[in-house]
């Protein structure tokens, strides 16, 4: 009973979501190019459903923690979100009790080099990496892919570099000075492209298309991805938790590490009325693990 008159609270403490007409939102460009993409799972679990959405509800919340392979035929493999490093059991130790409390230990968590061995690729091979947003949950092992170009959006950068403790809103730095020589950042200066006023085209042919999601971090980033026959994804990192909190929509139960309410409202609300316009696109919240098995497991055929 106390759970629910807690989230009754969270519940009355949200922001309020504005959903932006669907009419603003327009087509991808079906000319993008073509990439391969699958997941590779680092961690999954069952929780309650209102841990993971402000929404009293008794159903299960699939959770997973992942990084996403994208093959793009000439620039090479670009790991989106690289989770869980070498170096997790010490990220866990260093974080503190409260941490692993809500998190577990490292048995439950495979570092992404594992994952991706038993999936038949190699860190080695990773020419880029990027990150929705800078906790260490999506940054982890950005130090094990050593010839990686590591491209962050230029403002959650500037959030990212004044901070200097181990575990630092939610964010571990060191994750980021393990990548120091390889960490570029880049800005939103491209078009507007559905309903996002700005964008970055990674590669400049439409395949990878970063779109601005602040709010959970100033620099929180989406990409659009454009998979084999015409299947395209937006991962949206932690601006919902669940598909559910788009669906809804609604916030997160638990709002420790976002920055900034009112602007994680306005992401939010931009997620919906792309989710309304663009059916035929796969919202990928990156704790979902029920949306990312709409994703082909990487090595299997």
């Amino acid at each position: 009973m106390r759970s629910a008159w807690s989230l009754l609270v969270l519940l009355s403490c949200a922001p309020a979501i504005t959903v932006p007409p669907a009419s603003a939102v327009a087509k991808t460009d079906r000319r993008a190019r073509e990439v391969e993409v699958c997941v590779l799972v680092q961690e999954r679990d069952t929780r309650p459903r209102f841990q993971g959405v402000a929404e009293l509800s008794a159903e299960k919340w699939e959770y997973a923690i992942a990084s996403i392979a994208v093959k793009h035929p000439t620039a090479g493999l670009l790991i989106i979100d690289p989770a869980f490093g070498l170096s997790i059991a010490d990220d866990l130790r260093r974080a503190g009790p409260l941490t692993m409390a809500v998190m577990g230990d490292e048995r439950t968590k495979r570092p992404l080099v594992e994952v991706m061995a038993a999936a038949g690729l190699s860190p080695a091979d990773a020419k880029y990496a990027v990150i929705t947003h800078g906790h260490w949950d999506h940054t982890g092992a950005l130090g094990d892919l050593p010839n990686a170009k590591v491209l962050v959006a230029r403002k959650e950068l500037e959030w990212l570099k004044p901070l200097t403790r181990f575990f630092a809103g939610g964010a571990m730095p060191h994750h980021f000075k393990r990548a120091k020589e390889n960490l570029w950042s880049f800005d939103f200066s491209g078009p507007a492209v559905d309903g996002f006023e700005h964008s970055f085209d990674l590669f400049g042919d439409g395949s990878v298309v970063a779109v601005p999601l602040p709010g959970h971090t100033p620099g929180s980033t989406g990409f659009l991805v454009r998979g084999k026959e015409g299947r395209t994804y937006l991962f949206s990192g932690d601006t919902t938790w669940t598909y559910r909190g788009v669906e809804l929509p609604a916030h997160k139960a638990v709002r420790a590490f976002d920055s900034d309410l009112e602007e994680l409202s306005s992401s939010i609300g931009r997620l919906k009325a792309f989710e309304v316009k663009r059916p035929d696109v796969k919202v990928i919240p990156a704790h979902d693990a029920i949306a990312l098995t709409q994703l082909p497991s990487c090595g299997q055929p």
